[in-house]
């Protein structure tokens, strides 16, 4: 019983995480358009996930930031970008073609 518990517990721990290619990418720029890009990303991940990634993630759009040109901009990049990566990780392409480029 003890060992179901504990391997319940890492498999649970895990699958909180952001696919592991995303935890590479430190968007350039200020503060402003680095939350626009998390929060994107995070929307994008949902956009073309399973019902897994709808439920940790969902769509994040903050109204406060509306106005926020460099939120907007980082927003719609991150989304295009996690979106599109997450879409060639699951079409069983090379490694390419998550966006790391040759470095793998």
């Amino acid at each position: 019983m003890k060992r179901i518990v504990i391997i319940f517990g890492l498999l649970l721990a895990t699958s909180g995480c952001r696919p592991f290619w995303i935890n590479f990418i430190d968007p350039p720029g200020p503060k402003e358009y680095q939350l626009g890009w998390e929060d994107g990303c995070d929307s994008g991940l949902s956009a073309e996930g399973d019902w897994d990634y709808k439920l940790m993630y969902g769509f994040k759009k903050r109204p406060e930031m509306a106005a926020n040109e460099q939120y907007k901009q980082g927003w719609n990049e991150g989304f295009s970008y996690c979106r599109f990566s997450l879409a060639a990780s699951k079409s069983g392409g090379d490694w390419g073609d998550v966006g790391l480029g040759s470095g793998f």
